[in-house]
């Protein structure tokens, strides 16, 4: 009899610790799972914050070009090489080039102050008075769109038939002055810039994205040549790059 208890209290013991076993193994499992999961956290909190620092660096280069040249060509007055197509007809040469701001916005990331955006803004100018008159209704939408578009103050007159009230054209009065822009706003988490161009090859928009360790002197010359209408290679190896016009 004692026999048989002796051995089944060895029994109830050996189950114990090989329970006890199981349970320090599958904790020992879970320990080095959140270990390896909070390792992983780290460097991407890591990660994140590089590329943060990147792009904010960027920025900050970006702004401080942008604000000098924005000193050099409102002194310099030049005028722009492109030629600016409004419509089939209506084509300007030669616009100046002036009221250039730059300006900046910061907001908060991650408890961290960093930029929002970078902006470098500006105005063609020709002072031509126009008049224009629009009797097809994609060019009356296209031309309205476009001068929206571009900032530019107009009068618009609905001409109609005295009997029946149909709309027969759109008579247009303003001066073809635009307005341009650089808007330049980063991705901290994947380390880029965007760039969205308006009004630098013509009245049109370009969007782009660079990485921000390419944000330098020698790029942000070429962005230079290109708002004052000369050749350049801003664009050369751009990611994301699509034009559109209004």
């Amino acid at each position: 009899m004692k026999r048989h208890e002796a051995a089944a209290g060895a029994a109830i013991s050996s189950a114990s610790t090989t329970h006890t076993h199981d349970i320090l193994g599958f904790l020992d499992d879970l320990k080095r799972q959140a270990e390896a999961a909070r390792a992983m956290n780290n460097n991407d909190t890591d990660a994140l914050a590089r590329s943060a620092g990147l792009a904010d660096m960027a920025c900050k280069i970006a702004f401080n070009y942008l604000a000098v040249l924005a000193q050099h060509l409102n002194v310099l007055q030049t005028r722009s090489k492109v030629n600016y197509r409004l419509d089939r007809q209506q084509v300007f040469e030669g616009l100046q080039l002036c009221g250039f701001r730059a300006d900046a916005r910061r907001k908060q990331l991650r408890r961290t102050e960093v930029f929002d955006h970078v902006v470098l803004r500006w105005r063609l100018t020709s002072g031509t008075a126009l008049a224009l008159t629009k009797n097809f209704l994609p060019d009356i939408e296209l031309l309205e769109a476009r001068l929206r578009q571009d900032g530019v103050t107009f009068d618009a007159e609905a001409v109609r038939h005295p009997d029946t009230a149909k709309l027969q054209e759109m008579r247009y009065s303003f001066t073809a002055d635009f307005n341009a822009s650089v808007l330049i706003t980063p991705d901290h988490d994947r380390g880029c810039l965007r760039f969205d161009a308006t009004n630098l090859d013509g009245l049109q928009s370009v969007c782009l994205e660079l990485p921000a360790f390419e944000i330098g002197s020698g790029r942000l010359d070429e962005l230079a040549r290109w708002v004052i209408g000369e050749p350049n290679t801003f664009l050369k190896g751009a990611q994301n790059l699509r034009r559109s016009e209004a």
